[in-house]
């Protein structure tokens, strides 16, 4: 049994409030003291405070077990500032994805939408085909529908964010006159576009006012998530993150509506890990049956060893375990989940720099952990 695992399991779950220099450890029910510390020493290297390239000025680790759980914060919000907290907000890009994943699979199982389902009817001006197959939900949510990552019909002028204020108009004018380089179901594609295009359709199938107002009705509400959004309110700016890429400042994402479900939500610590735990079958048990479907294998992927997707969820064998794992960038941010189910498990990491995403600097910090917490 490694070393901290044989500690933690000894150790009641306690709850605890800690303040150190360089971060903080939030109380909170089950909360363990010992697994706090461990993950401040794991998660450190990653951060400096002073904005340096490479590091996080800020991160959020945010990690739930049977024994107990805990939700870490190291570093600042913003050079010169206080330290984050489970409220903080980041981005957190495409984790946004697993979101969306979910929506579609509780849309499965009350029957609105199938798998089989083409997209045609979204698009009467017309849509992608090739070799006389139309694009269906599952190739959207299985990264083989054969679009590209984004479109290629930006609205906006500004570098910083293209695709601010792109429309319905935008997206049907793109599909309508776009040719897919391979028939749909051939071929693993990462795509914004797919992942944006099939939570657009939910939204309209369901009647939503937009992505944000879905999530709320199906997962965020259910699981009293009151922080994860698009749009943010004052409040919530108020506990807002400030975001680097390269040690620099980095602008706030925007994104139009039509691509909302690919990686506009913003979150907390506190929010995600209890969104993860629903995979784990905590909380409203309609979002804990989504997420069984969502880690069901459906196709193949190139991202690891006996790599698999779910519906827009990575699955793949690690260290002899099935991991499930979603990661996501913006400019300025980093964002991990990380799952199993044996152990159960969540891993959540959510970091104020964009350096972290590119270089596999979280996803090999949620391997550590994963690694602590597992038994051989």
């Amino acid at each position: 049994m490694r070393p901290l695992l044989a500690t933690f399991l000894t150790c009641a779950a306690t709850a605890c409030s800690h303040q150190a220099p360089d971060g903080q450890t939030d109380a909170g029910s089950g909360e363990n003291t010992v697994l706090a510390e461990r993950l401040r020493v794991l998660a450190s290297p990653l951060v400096d405070p002073a904005g340096v390239r490479g590091k996080a000025v800020g991160i959020v680790v945010a990690v739930s077990t049977p024994q107990g759980r805990a939700i870490v914060g190291l570093g600042t919000t913003a050079v010169g500032s206080g330290p984050p907290s489970r409220e903080t907000m980041f981005e957190i890009g495409s984790v946004t994805k697993v979101f969306t994943g979910v929506l579609l699979a509780t849309a499965l199982a009350d029957g609105t939408v199938s798998l089989t389902d083409a997209i045609d009817p979204m698009f009467p001006g017309g849509a992608p085909h090739a070799n006389g197959r139309a694009i269906t939900l599952i190739d959207l949510a299985t990264h083989t529908s054969g679009l590209p990552d984004f479109p290629n019909n930006p609205s906006s002028t500004d570098p910083s964010n293209p695709f601010a204020g792109y429309a319905d108009a935008d997206l049907a004018a793109f599909m309508s006159s776009y040719a897919l380089p391979s028939p749909p179901g051939a071929k693993y594609l990462y795509s914004n576009l797919g992942a944006g295009t099939l939570g657009h359709l939910l939204v309209k199938q369901h009647g939503a006012v937009d992505f944000e107002a879905l999530c709320r009705q199906r997962i965020t509400g259910p699981l009293q998530m009151p922080d994860t959004s698009v749009t943010l309110t004052d409040a919530q700016r108020a506990r807002r993150s400030q975001g680097y890429g390269q040690g620099a400042p980095a602008p706030e994402m925007d994104v139009g509506e039509p691509l909302a479900s690919s990686g506009a939500l913003r979150s907390t610590g506190a929010d995600v890990l209890r969104f993860a735990e629903a995979a784990l079958g905590a909380g409203d048990a309609s979002v804990a049956a989504a997420w069984r479907r969502v880690m069901e294998p459906l196709r193949p992927s190139p991202n690891g060893t006996n790599a698999m997707t779910g519906l827009l969820l990575n699955i793949e064998d690690s260290g002899g375990r099935t991991v499930y794992s979603k990661n996501g960038e913006t400019r300025g941010f980093s964002s991990q989940i990380v799952l199993t189910t044996s152990p159960p498990v969540a891993v959540v990491l959510l970091a104020n720099s964009s350096d972290l995403t590119k270089n596999g600097e979280l996803r090999k910090l949620s391997l550590a952990i994963l690694d602590e917490l597992s038994i051989p």
